[in-house]
C-alpha cells in the first residue's frame, strides 16, 4: 500500500525572535556554556544567520525570552522613537532550506511626553 504522493511537507521547528527586522538579526542560541562557566552570565548575543538562531518550542516561550534582550532593546528605543521585535515560525522546506515566517511583531515605544 502506498503512503502518499507528492512533495513532502514542511516541517515546523518552532519559534525564533528577529529582534532588529530591519537588517534581519536574530537572537543567537544560547547554548554557549564556556561564556556562562567562566562569567557567571547568560549569553545574549545577536546573529544574523537564520540556522544560528535559537528556537523556542512554543510561541509563548519565544514571547518571554524578549525580557532577555530587555538593555539591548532599551538602547536601541532611546536612540530612536520605536523599536520592533518580530516573532516568527521556524520551518524546514521539503530540499532542506530553512524558512522563517511572521506570527506576532511587538512595539516598545518610549512616550517623551
Amino acid at each position: 500500500m502506498a503512503k502518499g504522493f507528492g512533495v513532502k511537507p514542511e516541517k515546523q521547528l518552532g519559534y525564533i525572535l528577529q529582534l532588529m527586522p530591519e537588517v534581519k538579526a536574530y537572537a543567537v542560541r544560547s547554548n554557549y556554556n564556556d561564556f556562562h562557566e567562566k562569567t557567571g552570565e547568560e549569553f545574549i548575543g545577536v546573529t544574523s544567520m537564520l540556522k544560528e538562531a535559537q528556537v523556542w518550542k512554543k510561541k509563548e516561550q519565544a514571547k518571554q525570552s524578549i525580557e532577555k534582550y530587555s538593555d539591548f532593546l532599551l538602547e536601541k528605543v532611546e536612540a530612536g522613537s520605536q523599536v520592533r521585535v518580530d516573532i516568527k515560525q521556524l520551518k524546514r522546506s521539503s530540499d532542506g532550506k530553512l524558512i522563517d515566517e511572521l506570527v506576532e511583531s511587538l512595539f516598545i515605544v518610549i512616550d517623551n511626553s
